[in-house]
């Protein structure tokens, strides 16, 4: 196995400094290049996957599995394997709009409707972060994909959360006919938005994320438990 590709717990990781991933990116959104899904992996999105064998499949037939969460990057190293670099979901989502703010491209963010951010909220943050103008729609319509939002966007940016804005683009990406880029992001939006602040520098550069998100949602205890605890266990004496 190359060593930009990685398996941890039966998950491909593309195991690739920023550089590259940027490359690959622009290259997809310029059509020198076949449109990508990709998925932002964390400990939480690889337990679900490996407790999911049909989730497990569609990740690995994704077209970039990103290194998102800091418990990855520790795992590799006490198997002895270096992370080149981290791509998390909220620096993928400020990438792309950045992109589509240059180039002049169309955004589509397909919003659940237990989503913490209303569209409208969306498009507002988007706006006063980037001065463009997305799309945000609830995927409530049967006509969803009739509209012309979903027509002609060339980005489309899922956040469902794990592992249903997955399962989504793997069963609709077709219906996206002008996309370049479809990638779940979970609940980026919620920081765009001020629902949530995002942890300081110095949380993230300790891998400490978890922690910061846990004083602001106590409620998330369960799934901290999985990814602090569950994960590095599993990972470390799993094949």
């Amino acid at each position: 196995m190359p060593d930009k590709a990685l398996k941890i717990l039966g998950v491909r990781v593309d195991n690739m400094p920023r550089d590259e991933i940027e490359d690959e990116i622009c290259a997809a959104l310029q059509k020198k290049s076949g449109r990508k899904f990709i998925v932002t992996l964390n400990p939480e999105i690889i337990l679900k996957a490996y407790r999911d064998e049909n989730y497990r499949n569609i990740l690995n037939s994704a077209d970039l599995n990103l290194v998102d969460g800091f418990g990855m990057k520790f795992i590799s190293f006490l198997k002895g394997k270096k992370i080149k670099d981290r791509f998390t979901g909220v620096e993928l989502t400020d990438f792309l709009l950045e992109r589509a703010k240059r180039n002049d491209l169309k955004v589509l963010v397909v919003v659940s409707k237990n989503s913490l951010s209303a569209p409208p909220e969306i498009e507002r943050g988007i706006m006063k972060k980037f001065s463009f103008k997305a799309k945000a729609k609830y995927f409530t319509d049967p006509h969803f994909f009739d509209c012309e939002e979903a027509r002609e966007a060339q980005i489309i940016l899922v956040n469902f959360g794990a592992p249903e804005q997955e399962k989504f683009i793997n069963e609709y990406r077709h219906k996206f006919p002008e996309a370049r880029i479809l990638a779940g992001v979970g609940g980026a939006f919620d920081f765009l938005t001020g629902k949530f602040k995002r942890a300081p520098k110095i949380f993230r550069n300790m891998g400490l994320e978890w922690l910061w998100r846990l004083l602001q949602e106590p409620k998330r205890i369960k799934r901290i438990y999985n990814a602090v605890i569950a994960f590095p266990f599993l990972s470390l004496t799993r094949k």
